[in-house]
């Protein structure tokens, strides 16, 4: 049986995967409780809206996308640390193909809620692009930036293109250019004055 955390967790879960696949105005209760083998009241006890279900769920995909992007860096034992910033691009390349051929679940979700300025849900999106803007300024610094700030800043705006890219074109090819960009980026910004 599970308990009353797992089941809260499993419900955020399933949302963010199925938001993810078929989007959030797409994935009715119904589906999320089929999907979860759970009752409507059983996630009605948990969450009192699909808005804080999509909440839960963006939370979620945050804590694991965060998770997976620092194990990632932290498993490579990059000798400089210029490496460890391009591996970022490397990490973006492997989970666009074998996962993320919907892009960024956090750009989807803002864009399907464009008129809640002010919801939960886009309070987690903006911390997350901070998040990233954070973890990118942090390993442009270590790599030597004179502007680490401007150059993450440069990096999180190729990110978010290759994104729409593989939305679009469905495979993770445009990351190769990406890499290759923030690369003479890096190096720009370690050589400027």
């Amino acid at each position: 049986m599970k308990t009353s955390t797992n089941t809260r967790q499993h419900l955020a879960a399933t949302a963010a995967q199925l938001f993810y696949s078929t989007g959030i105005t797409a994935s009715g209760v119904d589906a999320i409780v089929s999907h979860a083998g759970v009752s409507k009241p059983t996630l009605y006890s948990y969450y009192h809206s699909k808005s804080e279900l999509v909440a839960a769920a963006l939370r979620f995909q945050h804590e694991t996308r965060k998770a997976m992007i620092e194990t990632y860096l932290e498993e490579r034992h990059h000798d400089k640390p210029e490496d460890r910033l391009m591996a970022v691009f490397d990490w973006l390349e492997e989970w666009s193909r074998e996962r993320g051929n919907r892009g960024c679940a956090f750009i989807n979700a803002a864009v399907e809620l464009v008129q809640a300025q002010d919801e939960p849900a886009r309070q987690i999106i903006r911390r997350h692009k901070e998040w990233w803007q954070t973890l990118l300024r942090d390993l442009a610094r270590n790599a030597g930036a004179k502007n680490p700030e401007s150059l993450a800043e440069d990096l999180l705006l190729l990110i978010e293109g290759v994104n729409a890219r593989v939305l679009i074109t469905g495979n993770s090819s445009s990351v190769a250019s990406a890499r290759k960009i923030a690369g003479l980026l890096l190096r720009e910004s370690q050589s400027e004055r």
